[in-house]
């Protein structure tokens, strides 16, 4: 068994906060919604929309924003009116605009680790966005490298860690989503951590009944990562 080198983590929902800022758009665009006599679950429709779109647009604000201008216009039969296009357009200028709020715990965390082990921020979307939240962040004094993945899945990984000349068992990955974060990592032999995020993009779990339900530990909160690190690294060396 070798021992670990490496360790990935995701960003959105794992170092900082993402999705609630998605969820509160998402309440004020069925809000809207509903002013023009829309009934039925408008959340449900614009997910549609989002995962038919996530071929031609990829992940992100970019892609949720024509989402919901699209679904609108389906939505309300062709009569949104101009100002409310531009209304869903600044909403997606809000995401973009956000500013960077840590997850508690993050940078400590961090701090303890970098000096022991090479430590990769590994996530998906666009890419000017991910590196601008992370250049917001301040955590680049703890970070060895960024990738930001059109798809993470055990291909993309592989080739990750191709690159550095890294094997599966000497890498950990850590995130808050079992599809993109935990599932790949442990199908190329890979460790993995899943800290649960109390608010995750639905498509994340999608199916996760049919991944592996073991090979994986499942953490509260990031600032236990370090002592169960140190208890599981003691473990796999004894």
């Amino acid at each position: 068994m070798r021992p670990i080198s490496t360790i990935g983590f995701d960003a959105d929902d794992t170092l900082w906060e993402s999705e609630i800022y998605f969820a509160d758009i998402e309440k004020k665009f069925s809000q809207l919604m509903r002013t023009y006599g829309v009934e039925g679950d408008i959340g449900d429709y614009l997910y549609t929309v989002e995962k038919e779109n996530l071929a031609r647009f990829g992940y992100g604000v970019k892609s949720f924003t024509i989402s919901m201008v699209e679904s609108a216009h389906h939505l309300t039969g062709g009569t949104l009116r101009s100002s409310d296009t531009m209304q869903i357009v600044q909403w997606g200028k809000e995401l973009m605009n956000h500013p960077v709020k840590l997850i508690p715990g993050v940078k400590g965390t961090l701090q303890s680790l970098k000096n022991a082990f090479s430590i990769l921020v590994i996530t998906k979307g666009d890419p000017f966005h991910q590196h601008q939240k992370f250049a917001d962040s301040g955590l680049e004094i703890h970070v060895t490298e960024v990738e930001v993945l059109q798809e993470k899945n055990s291909a993309a990984y592989e080739k990750i860690l191709s690159k550095r000349k890294v094997n599966p068992e000497e890498f950990l990955m850590v995130g808050n989503s079992l599809r993109s974060d935990i599932f790949p990592v442990i199908e190329i032999g890979g460790h993995a951590i899943h800290i649960p995020h109390e608010i995750t993009w639905q498509y994340e779990n999608e199916n996760a009944e049919a991944g592996p339900r073991s090979n994986y530990a499942v953490l509260e909160s990031i600032t236990a990562l370090p002592n169960f690190l140190n208890d599981y690294i003691s473990a796999e060396v004894t």
